[in-house]
């Protein structure tokens, strides 16, 4: 079989089971099997497969009929344009997310003030946002997860993209990694927080899971295969948002004088999540930015 042959076979099997993008995923699965990009291989089309990779195209192809995402068949997605390492353990960075980093990017370049910002990544998964922050800023950033298979995944990112000495990954619930790591600052010294830690300015980054019980229900097949504690928060789905600005405004004075916070949602979720944040810090400051079609996605909160 060739591999223009075994394109055409994989792009019409799957056009049969239902998938979507039947040719460009056959495209993904051979160029990773053969470790040649897209455009070398139809340069190659004459070029036949040796038996061995004719097998794992067979065995590839049938996990994809049967819905699993082509970034865990994989284990590999593209984030900002750079490769990230992923598996079952963890959410796959969508392109959505890449506003919350360019939103990210453009209020520590306001800050202007990088030797006393902190990056805060919460629930970081892959660790797509911590690494990409780290990568583009060289700023300084704790990355936190409740789950140890996730920190892993995100750890191996952070050495695959050499960026470990920027990126400080903590395991527990929401802030409170955070937290401990400033209460053990302040006890060490016996001082206030704000001298004895240099950071003034802390920009803390969440895509914490925020689907409905109702559109968990009715969520597209390859996304059944993520993690649900990834995907699903309550029947409003802003249960974890809720949760995190409670510890928030529990732990405020504990933190850095500045804060931003900058928070993905659903569209539909808007108008809630500014009331959720409103709710625990009357006086905030608050921005609805939208994603590349045009949806309202991040809410950037001075608190």
């Amino acid at each position: 079989m060739s591999i223009l042959e075994a394109l055409q076979w994989a792009n019409n099997k799957l056009k049969k089971t239902g998938i979507e993008s039947p040719m460009l995923d056959a495209e993904v699965i051979l160029s990773h099997i053969l470790n040649l990009s897209r455009a070398r291989l139809f340069a190659h089309g004459n070029d036949f497969l040796k038996p061995h990779q004719q097998e794992r195209l067979l065995s590839l192809i049938e996990r994809r009929c049967s819905f699993e995402p082509v970034a865990y068949i994989t284990g590999e997605k593209t984030f900002y344009g750079r490769s990230f390492f992923v598996n079952p353990f963890v959410l796959i960075p969508r392109p959505a997310t890449e506003t919350l980093i360019h939103e990210a990017l453009n209020l520590a370049e306001q800050i202007n003030d990088t030797e006393h910002t902190l990056f805060a990544d919460i629930g970081t998964g892959s660790g797509a946002i911590a690494v990409t922050l780290a990568l583009e800023t060289q700023i300084p950033v704790v990355a936190t997860d409740i789950q140890p298979h996730a920190l892993s995944v995100a750890k191996t990112n952070a050495s695959k993209h050499k960026v470990e000495d920027f990126i400080d990954f903590k395991e527990g619930d929401l802030l409170m990694p955070i937290v401990h790591l400033f209460e053990s600052m302040r006890a060490s010294s016996k001082q206030q927080i704000s001298s004895v830690y240099p950071f003034k300015h802390l920009i803390l980054c969440a895509n914490l899971p925020y689907l409905t019980h109702n559109q968990m229900e009715t969520i597209q097949n390859d996304v059944r295969f993520e993690p649900k504690e990834a995907l699903e928060a309550g029947p409003d789905g802003l249960e974890s948002y809720w949760r995190l600005f409670k510890q928030l405004n529990k732990m405020r004075s504990l933190l850095p004088r500045y804060i931003f916070s900058l928070i993905e949602i659903d569209p539909s979720q808007s108008s809630r999540a500014v009331e959720l944040i409103t709710h625990q810090f009357p006086r905030a400051k608050t921005q609805i930015k939208k994603d590349l079609q045009g949806l309202d996605r991040i809410i950037i909160s001075e608190i």
